[in-house]
Parts: structure tokens; C-alpha cells; sequence
């Protein structure tokens, strides 16, 4: 019977070797393994619907892999802290957000650094009751669960450093540049590819849960928008790249449980922050924002430590807009 280590440590090298095919002895030196014990390994993957092409001369390539999602093969040897810690995949749920609220039922110690993943949400939302839908196997969309010690007040700053994250995953599989656009938005050639919303809720005690879900749009193809939207998203498959969505997944996690962690993490915060400025398209930009049912249009000159969207107004006043109270209702060129 075949380990589960030798399972995904051969399903991970044949997704990341996929346009390179790998003799089957270098391959079995590679993750040291037997080749008695990588011929099992093979039948394994191919129970689970993997199909692996055996070229004489060339070797072994990767041609198709399962449509979803595998729990075990996204937490394999991750070797994060906290989030990633434990992983849960589904095929269908109406909102990862709400599975994740559901968990925190279990406690800190059961479902501290839990992300689930779900291949379709049919009620998927985004920021300012904004729905996020995507057809099934097309996206990443998931929900991590954190405890942090005033989430209340750490919301935006979580925001950040989730977007930082998927900007920071997508490019590290892909050869794109991401950006942010303040302060949820993760952007390709400032078209939307995905975007963060962060949920917190009154909980007692010193820490408490925060939900942090995410959808990064991965194989979509331009009909898959409405009319209405299309000329402002955008997936990694219009942008040019075939991406495999369970390396964009393990890349996500690690990210997030490296950026996550640190931005609550006073040494380290500064350094989150000024990543997450450089990628930032609305610096430098008139923008048309509103707060409180008031409307506000100027020049964004900063980001504040706190995530907050510095402006000079058309007035000449300076004034400083929480990311968590207010958004941006028109954008323009930079100045």
C-alpha cells in the first residue's frame, strides 16, 4: 500500500515538472524513493484520477489531474506556523465564510489557522454585500479562520497583508505582476483577479475569532462574466497563464501564514505594510471615495500604518479614510 507521502510528494513534483518531462530513476532519486516504491505510487495517483504519460525516451509528464481540490495533497509537508495548520476542502457550500464562522464554534485550539476551500459557493459574497461567483473547479475561494487579539481593531491591517498574500502566491507560479487596489482588491493590468473580505464579530475574552475569506479567479475565460463587468476583471487564464490551482492553493496558505502572522506582529508589521504600499495602484491617484453616506474626491499621497487611505481633497484639506468604513466609488489616472 502506498504512503500518503509517497502519494503527494510524487503528485507535487510531476504538477510543478508538468511541461518538463522527468525520467522516471531521476524522478524516484529526486523524492528517494525506490522504483518499486514510485511504480506504486504512480497506480496510486491513477485510482484518483491522474493521468501520467510514460514517454521511453523522456519520461514521465503529467497530463491531467483531478478537477478539485485534495485535502491531504494541499496540506502536504506545508510547514506553516498556524494557518494551513489544518485544511478542509469541499465541493460545494453556499459560503465559505459561513462554514468558517460554523467552525469557530470548536474553539481556538481545534480550528485556530483551519482554511477551508470549496470548489462553487452558490451565495458567495464579497465586500459591501457584493456577491462572488464563480462556475465550479474555476477559482481559488476559501475561508481561513484566525484568532487574533483585537480583531475589531486589526481588521484592515488583516486585509492587507491577505492581499499582499495573493498578489505575492500568484506571482510566485506565475510570471505576472499583481497588484493591490485599495483595500481589497488583488489586480492584473488594474483589472480585478480577486479580492479579500475580512468578518469579524463581538466575541469575549482577550483574542477572538476573525474570518478571512478570499477568491482569486483562476481558469475563467471571458464569458464566464456578466456583459456588465467584463471590462474590469480579469482571470489568470485571460491574463495568459495556465495555472495549476493546487500549487496557487499551497502557495496561498504559506503566504498567508507568514504575512498574516506578521502583520499582527509589531517588529514585523512595517515591513507587511511597505510590500503592500508598493503594489498599491491607488496611490498616487484622483479617487472618488464615500464614507458615511458622504462623498469625497482628491489625491491618495499615503497609506497610514493602519491601513487607512490618506487623501488631499480638492480643497486642500488632508484627511485620512479607514479602510473598513469606506470605499472607492471612482478612480482615476494617476497625477
Amino acid at each position: 500500500m502506498t504512503s500518503a507521502s509517497d502519494l503527494y510528494a510524487l503528485s507535487l513534483a510531476l504538477r510543478r515538472r508538468r511541461r518538463a518531462p522527468t525520467p522516471p530513476d531521476q524522478l524516484a532519486a529526486d523524492l528517494a524513493m525506490t522504483p518499486k516504491r514510485l511504480a506504486a505510487a504512480l497506480d496510486a495517483l491513477a485510482a484518483l484520477g491522474f493521468v501520467v504519460e510514460s514517454h521511453p525516451i523522456q519520461g514521465l509528464r503529467l497530463l491531467q489531474a483531478p478537477p478539485a481540490l485534495l485535502e491531504e495533497e494541499l496540506a502536504y509537508d506545508l510547514d506553516v506556523a498556524k494557518v494551513g495548520r489544518h485544511v478542509r476542502c469541499i465541493e460545494e457550500t453556499a459560503s465559505t465564510n459561513d462554514l468558517a464562522w460554523q467552525a469557530a464554534s470548536e474553539g481556538p485550539r481545534r480550528a485556530d489557522g483551519l482554511i477551508l476551500f470549496a470548489e462553487y459557493q452558490s451565495v458567495g459574497r464579497g465586500r459591501r454585500a457584493a456577491r462572488w461567483l464563480a462556475p465550479p473547479h474555476s477559482s481559488i475561494l476559501c475561508s481561513l479562520l484566525l484568532w487574533a487579539p483585537d480583531p475589531a481593531a486589526q481588521g484592515a491591517v488583516l486585509t492587507r497583508a491577505a492581499a499582499l498574500a495573493a498578489a505575492e502566491a500568484v506571482e510566485e507560479i506565475t510570471d505576472l505582476k499583481v497588484g493591490i487596489k485599495w483595500p481589497n482588491d488583488v489586480v492584473i493590468d488594474d483589472r480585478k483577479a480577486g479580492g479579500i473580505l475580512v468578518e469579524v464579530r463581538p466575541a469575549a475574552g482577550q483574542a477572538a475569532p476573525v474570518v478571512i475569506g478570499i477568491g482569486l479567479n483562476c481558469t475563467q475565460e471571458e464569458k464566464a462574466f456578466p456583459p456588465a463587468i467584463r471590462p474590469y476583471v480579469t482571470s489568470l487564464a485571460m491574463a495568459g497563464e495556465d495555472v495549476d490551482r493546487t500549487l496557487l492553493a499551497r502557495a496561498l496558505i504559506r503566504r498567508l501564514d507568514r504575512l498574516l502572522l506578521a502583520s499582527l506582529d509589531p517588529a514585523a508589521a512595517a515591513d507587511v505594510a511597505a510590500r503592500a504600499a508598493a503594489r498599491c495602484k491607488t496611490l498616487g491617484r484622483r479617487i472618488t471615495l464615500r464614507e458615511d453616506d458622504h462623498t469625497f474626491t482628491g489625491q491618495v499621497i499615503a497609506l497610514d500604518a493602519d491601513y487607512g487611505l490618506v487623501l488631499r481633497l480638492e480643497e486642500g484639506e488632508i484627511r485620512r479614510f479607514l479602510a473598513m468604513t469606506s470605499h472607492v466609488v471612482g478612480q482615476g489616472d494617476t497625477a
